[in-house]
């Protein structure tokens, strides 16, 4: 019988619990955790998974985030699931366990985080995937599976030979979770990130659901002009998309995820440090960059940083 691959994840939060769960059924899956809730006498983590109305335990083996281990453990693929800021650190604190031939999967909301770890690796192969699985931890010991949706993978580091992305994509798909690999994975993490813009901040700033955003003055009366924008800094970055088809989507968004609680106002309302910096703020510093005014985009930045 062939041993299983292994596989790392960094960042055992929702998602990064999801994907562990669904994996770890045909592969040998890490957990990458940070070392004071490591013990070395019990060096595995247990949870309940809740995949609509069946319950399972799930329990994988642990190991410490921070590593000053050399060549004896290596760390063949590494799926992160960080938060956006933390992401840079996180990876940098693995560098001994990381060879060039170390295949990295980011999952991060927003933008920057990528191109902060493609610039510490350039010579890896790195890719993003970009999701719409649901998953929530109410508590530690509990994940949820929340609603099934799609996700696509793409590279972005040093240029792959298609056979890398297919090995990597089919390694995904035993997840059972439905798995696409796309030539330019950058124009679905661009329409993420324009989705984010147009909901995160305003759920933040108003304390409500998604399906509630729309109705509300703050939202109605500004949400066009901000597609607007988010529909030039696309532009900028060769990607088409006009603002009444940024609108279209978001709406769209809005009404398919009616009941969720958007990842940035859960943080808020954990007091927990926002992703606003790679949301919003990513596209604030596209335009400084390129000294153009996105006023829309850059008041909701100030109104997020201000209260939070």
């Amino acid at each position: 019988m062939a041993e299983q691959p292994t596989i790392h994840i960094l960042g055992a939060g929702a998602l990064g619990s999801l994907w562990a769960a669904q994996l770890s059924q045909q592969n040998h899956v890490i957990l990458l955790v940070k070392p004071d809730t490591v013990d070395p006498a019990q060096s595995y983590r247990s949870f309940q998974f809740v995949d609509q109305n069946q319950t399972s335990t799930v329990t994988l083996p642990c190991e410490p985030s921070i590593s000053h281990v050399k060549e004896e453990h290596l760390i063949e693929t590494l799926l992160v699931f960080t938060k956006s800021y933390d992401t840079l650190n996180a990876v940098k604190q693995l560098a001994p366990r990381i060879t060039p031939l170390t295949r990295i999967v980011l999952f991060q909301n927003g933008m920057g985080s990528q191109q902060e770890v493609t610039n510490l690796l350039p010579n890896n192969p790195i890719f993003a995937a970009s999701t719409t699985e649901g998953a929530n931890r109410p508590d530690k010991s509990r994940v949820i599976y929340a609603g099934k949706g799609e996700t696509w993978l793409g590279s972005i580091g040093a240029q792959q030979p298609e056979c890398e992305l297919k090995s990597l994509s089919s390694l995904l798909a035993s997840s059972g979770l439905k798995l696409t690999r796309t030539p330019d994975i950058w124009e679905k993490l661009w329409l993420k990130l324009a989705i984010n813009c147009a909901i995160n901040p305003y759920t933040a700033l108003l304390d409500c659901n998604n399906g509630e955003l729309i109705g509300q003055p703050l939202f109605d009366n500004s949400i066009t002009l901000l597609c607007h924008e988010l529909s030039q800094a696309m532009k900028i970055s060769g990607i088409e998309k006009t603002a009444d088809e940024l609108q279209a989507l978001v709406i769209d968004v809005i009404n398919k995820t009616a009941n969720n609680v958007s990842s940035m106002l859960q943080d808020v309302r954990a007091g927990k440090q926002t992703e606003i910096e790679y949301i919003n703020g990513y596209i604030e510093s596209l335009a400084h960059t390129h000294e153009l005014s996105m006023p829309t985009n850059l008041w909701l930045l100030q109104q997020v940083r201000a209260r939070y």
